[in-house]
């Protein structure tokens, strides 16, 4: 079980590079295997070629207890909240360019398409001034806190972060919300060239509309989907199964 998860992993480390939500080498992927344990990748390898001999088992503080490799700081990030959030098995922490640009800008996207209706109350805004890397806990604490009511947050000046209960849920909420940071800045831009107000669905409908698309069931068959797509550009993470 605990190889399968690491190859879902980086599975879902390399499906954020190839949708352009990675920056360089930051960022983790973290799934709680234990109530004081999680796996998650090491300091190093970017999300664009993460393999399962980069994936640490990890105490809740960040110690490695298991692979070879260490993590930096940032891992507290993790570790804080999953144990002040113990029913959040998965975490995505990445830097999405639009959603970057939302941070600074301390606003969460409208709902402006259907798919987006996914997020409709679940973004949350840190409201903290950036104050360096998330490597201490009184810094990551309000961001712990935030995931109590929200599954997506959108971290001050920096990026943000999703919570489920499995590894693609979270990779999923991130894709949706970088797609809802790019639709609202492309609308924007349409809305100013031609001189017509936007109009976001309302609340009460995204809500309706969200609790209809769960009602779908549709996550399993959009990651076998992405899957497929990923089989292509990264074989090794395929042939390792």
């Amino acid at each position: 079980m605990s190889d399968e998860l690491k190859l879902d992993l980086c599975r879902g480390a390399r499906l954020l590079f190839r949708h352009g939500l990675s920056v360089g080498i930051a960022g983790h992927l973290s799934i709680k295997v234990a109530p004081d344990r999680m796996i998650a990748n090491r300091f190093g390898p970017s999300f664009g070629t993460l393999r399962p001999a980069d994936v640490l088992t990890l105490d809740l503080e960040g110690n490695v207890i298991d692979g070879v490799g260490a993590v930096n700081d940032t891992i507290r990030l993790h570790g804080v909240i999953h144990r002040v959030n113990p029913d959040i098995t998965a975490l995505a922490h990445t830097h999405p360019p639009a959603t970057v640009t939302f941070s600074a800008l301390r606003t969460a996207p409208e709902v402006f398409d259907q798919e987006t209706c996914f997020l409709a109350g679940e973004i949350g805004i840190v409201e903290e001034d950036y104050s360096g890397l998330a490597s201490k806990e009184d810094r990551v604490r309000p961001m712990a806190e935030a995931l109590r009511k929200h599954r997506v947050i959108i971290l001050p000046n920096h990026g943000a972060v999703t919570a489920g209960q499995s590894i693609q849920q979270a990779v999923f909420l991130m894709l949706l919300l970088e797609m809802a940071a790019q639709r609202n800045i492309s609308v924007a831009v349409a809305s100013q060239a031609i001189g017509a107000p936007a109009r976001p669905i309302a609340p009460q409908v995204a809500l309706a509309t969200k609790k209809e698309l769960a009602g779908l069931g549709a996550l399993p068959m959009i990651w076998h989907d992405q899957m497929a797509r990923l089989r292509a550009t990264d074989p090794e993470l395929f042939s390792e199964a």
